[in-house]
């Protein structure tokens, strides 16, 4: 099984992080992906990482593509690569509008054509043309990278509905999926591959890339009413929401945005199912685990990501440790 990690797993500060994926690649993990929502910056963790390790590869899963300028997106992801030795992969994603334009202070507008505009330029400055570039939402006037980074960095594009996942089979290397169960998986994959086989693409050659729930942990059911609490904040969020109701819960997206509009935490947790919980929550012992890793690559899941969202740093090691593939023999 190829396994990799998510960074950074709850209840690991910025620092821990680099030794925590220093210990995942002597055992045998072969990639860690970096999220960036409220905490750490994506690109300064994954060029950290990058100098203290010498094989996984690294990347972003994903970035907000608007919060920075083309150029400095560019220059980001340049970066990292350079401090990796080549082994950088730039993750992007259309986020929030509380990230993008809350947090940030920048449009959330067109999401479908930014992402499509955004790998453009990006195509453009890895190969170090000068970009001049007059899109429909972006502009850039005659950026040139120096020095180039000396290869096409991959691009992989973070997706949840139709029109994006197609995207990503279309003009992206690879896809980020995140928030469902082994039995949907088929269903997105179908999406990136005939978005692949639309543009005359070969879908084999699209990886992809899943953060996957996890906890090893003697607890289970308090792992999964831990994260039924901390569920609603996606449910509600653009996109989400309509991806959830695509997985068919939409009964829970109305349900705990109807709670949390009244401001009602208790009815938040009860609208959140069991079955929901059973779909996205992988917790319990080592092999129960590892069956639900192996059942998301046998749905079609390229690379699942343990991600380990207990806020605990024990429990974050532990999960790592027992998961582990030079442990179980690969």
């Amino acid at each position: 099984m190829a396994l990799a990690v998510s960074l950074p797993p709850s209840g690991l500060g910025f620092v821990e992080n680099i030794a925590f994926a220093r210990e995942a690649e002597t055992l045998g993990y072969e990639s860690v992906w970096i999220a960036e929502v409220g905490g750490n910056d994506a690109f300064a963790l994954g060029s950290a990482v990058g100098a203290a390790t010498e094989r996984l590869r690294i990347g972003t899963a994903v970035v907000p593509m608007n919060i920075r300028g083309p150029a400095l997106l560019a220059m980001s992801v340049a970066t990292m690569d350079a401090m990796s030795n080549g082994r950088a992969i730039c993750g992007i994603g259309v986020s929030s509008p509380q990230i993008v334009s809350d947090w940030n202070g920048q449009p959330y507008d067109r999401p479908l054509r930014r992402a499509r505009e955004t790998i453009e330029v990006l195509r453009r400055a890895f190969a170090g043309e000068k970009v001049v570039y007059d899109g429909g939402v972006v502009k850039v006037a005659g950026y040139r990278m120096m020095p180039a980074p000396g290869r096409s960095i991959p691009i992989y594009l973070g997706a949840l509905n139709r029109r994006m996942l197609r995207l990503a089979g279309e003009v992206a290397d690879g896809v980020v999926i995140n928030m469902l169960g082994e039995s949907f998986v088929p269903t997105v994959v179908a999406e990136v591959r005939k978005g692949a086989e639309d543009a005359g693409r070969d879908p084999n050659g699209i990886e992809v890339v899943m953060r996957v729930q996890c906890c090893v942990t003697d607890e289970p059911a308090a792992v999964r009413e831990a994260f039924a609490h901390g569920f609603g904040a996606y449910i509600v969020a653009p996109g989400y929401d309509t991806f959830f109701t695509w997985q068919g819960f939409g009964d829970v997206v109305e349900g705990v945005r109807a709670a949390r509009a009244n401001r009602d935490r208790a009815a938040s947790r009860a609208a959140v199912s069991e079955e929901l919980l059973d779909s996205l929550v992988v917790a319990g012992s080592a092999d129960v685990v590892r069956g639900r890793l192996r059942a998301f690559m046998d749905a079609g899941v390229t690379t699942p990501a343990v991600h380990v969202f207990w806020p605990d740093a024990s429990t974050a090691w532990r999960t790592m440790r027992d998961l582990a593939p030079a442990r179980v023999g690969g």
